[in-house]
């Protein structure tokens, strides 16, 4: 499975990671970064008075690949 991974900063300047599954694996940079400042532009992640998602940091696709040993089930 493929996951977007969108980096942020947050409010206090910590790092912050947007994970979205689904998602279309061929997209520009341009793209992606202009859906994550709107993102950050929307203020909708709001936790104890942090913005999570203040500033655009980074974006990659990270692919988990899972090799069973065994299973009992």
């Amino acid at each position: 499975m493929k996951q977007l991974c969108l980096e942020f900063k947050n409010s206090d300047a910590k790092s912050r990671v947007l994970r979205l599954n689904n998602i279309d694996d061929n997209l520009d940079a341009e793209t992606v970064r202009s859906a994550m400042t709107k993102i950050a532009a929307a203020n909708m992640f709001i936790k104890k008075g942090i913005e999570l998602y203040k500033e655009p940091v980074g974006a990659k696709y990270v692919e988990q690949i899972e090799t069973p040993i065994f299973s009992d089930k």
